[in-house]
């Protein structure tokens, strides 16, 4: 019995310490699959895409007549979107992408659980846990603080006579000269 408990435990441990990532890893690359698919059988709708414009600067750069489908994503400010299809035209190529919605999610209820785990503060949603006060905390931090003094900000006076400007002396001649000479023998 106690050993089932410790095996469990350790079992526990371990997936709240590593396993719960490689649980969203897989989970995130298994919505990247659906949605690739989804894309090369075009089942998406027009609408949800928007079209980024990158400047491009290539000599002898060939306009495309139509859109062709491509692979990739980019995040921005937390969101993921999916690269469709891409065109160039001019000294632009046009990128157009749609919203990985997905992936989002996963990534939000990663970093909810990795919160709760690891009891991050502001992921309590505004609940008490019992047994947990400020108070506490404040009264725990006052015991250790009580006998550190205070800084206390002393002025120096410095004798300015002490800094005067002196005329520069090349001394470094003379111990060149001690260095090449060869030692003498007493």
């Amino acid at each position: 019995m106690r050993k089932t408990a410790a095996i469990l435990l350790l079992m526990l441990f371990v997936f709240n310490t590593i396993g719960y990532k490689l649980w969203f890893t897989i989970a995130m690359q298994h919505a990247d699959n659906r949605l690739e698919a989804a894309l090369d059988k075009n089942n998406f709708n027009e609408q949800d895409l928007f079209t980024l414009k990158i400047p491009i600067n290539l000599p002898y750069q060939n306009s495309w007549s139509s859109f062709e489908r491509t692979n990739g994503e980019i995040t921005v400010d937390g969101e993921t979107y999916v690269y469709v299809q891409r065109k160039v035209q001019n000294d632009t190529m046009y990128l157009q992408c749609i919203r990985h919605t997905e992936k989002i999610n996963l990534q939000e209820k990663s970093n909810d659980y990795f919160g709760k785990v690891n009891d991050v503060a502001g992921n309590n949603d505004g609940k008490k846990m019992p047994g947990k006060s400020s108070t506490l905390l404040k009264f725990a931090v006052s015991d250790f603080t009580n006998d550190i003094p205070s800084w206390k900000h002393v002025s120096f006076t410095a004798d300015l006579s002490v800094y005067a400007i002196k005329p520069f002396i090349n001394s470094g001649s003379t111990h060149l000269q001690k260095l090449i000479k060869p030692p003498q023998s007493v």
